[in-house]
């Protein structure tokens, strides 16, 4: 079956042309057609830019460390692709970013996204081999899976119509896209996940010194923090694990 009605988008920066020949290449052997987005350079932004997505007050209050104009750039990213489903009624989405590796399986993984119902986002990638709190067999070679701790990293998931008005509903962000994933109930959304891992994490382009946020930021990252700023948000993200992330019974796949 190749279908490839749920459309996939590629995140990546107008100078990473290398990065994207590696993904075009990759999912042109797998037959599965794609559209470049073109990501936000988070260095580029202006002040003005920055002030009017990002809200330094409540990052104090409700994360660990303050972000980076690369962090910051890449949920513009994401972000960009929520506001296209929004305006142009795509019911789902498979987006991906270009520091990946894609498996054979990938092309199932679109299939069963595409005939099923029930959920809001499906991450396809955990570089952190987190245990599942639930599993449910969906064929041969594919399990669904729920999380007491959502991985981080935003490397490959399937988001609903839905979900990204969900996440699109605050003006200003003040985490990281990925660990605003792991507070999905804030958004009221729930967080499944299809294994085995149909993305994974290029070698050499996912180490943090080769990463494009690095880049962006010029080698600084953000360690702006303190012991009661970093106890705070650990207790929060702690809570947060306490409660299941999705209700793998709510997964319907149309016969």
């Amino acid at each position: 079956m190749n279908k490839n009605t749920i459309p996939v988008y590629i995140i990546n920066m107008k100078d990473s042309k290398t990065r994207m020949q590696r993904v075009r290449e990759q999912l042109e052997e797998l037959a599965i057609p794609y559209t470049r987005i073109d990501a936000v350079v988070g260095r580029e932004l202006t002040e003005a830019e920055i002030n009017a997505c990002y809200d330094p007050i409540l990052n104090k209050q409700l994360h660990h460390r303050n972000l980076t104009v690369g962090e910051i750039g890449c949920y513009l990213s994401h972000r960009k692709v929520f506001t296209m489903m929004v305006e142009q009624g795509i019911e789902k989405s498979l987006i991906l970013e270009d520091d990946i590796v894609i498996k054979q399986h990938l092309q199932e993984c679109i299939d069963i996204a595409q005939q099923s119902s029930g959920w809001d986002v499906i991450k396809i990638a955990d570089d952190e081999d987190v245990t599942p709190a639930a599993s449910k067999e969906l064929s041969e070679q594919v399990n669904l899976i729920s999380y007491n701790r959502v991985p981080n990293r935003t490397m490959g998931y399937f988001i609903s119509l839905e979900a990204a008005k969900k996440m699109l509903s605050r003006d200003r962000f003040y985490r990281p896209v990925d660990v605003d994933f792991q507070f999905y109930r804030d958004f009221d959304i729930t967080i499944c996940g299809l294994t085995p891992n149909a993305i994974e994490v290029c070698p050499q382009l996912g180490v943090d010194e080769n990463s494009d946020i690095a880049k962006q930021n010029r080698g600084a990252h953000s360690n702006h923090s303190t012991f009661l700023r970093n106890l705070k948000y650990r207790w929060a993200l702690k809570q947060r694990r306490k409660s299941v992330s999705y209700d793998i019974q709510q997964f319907q796949i149309e016969k």
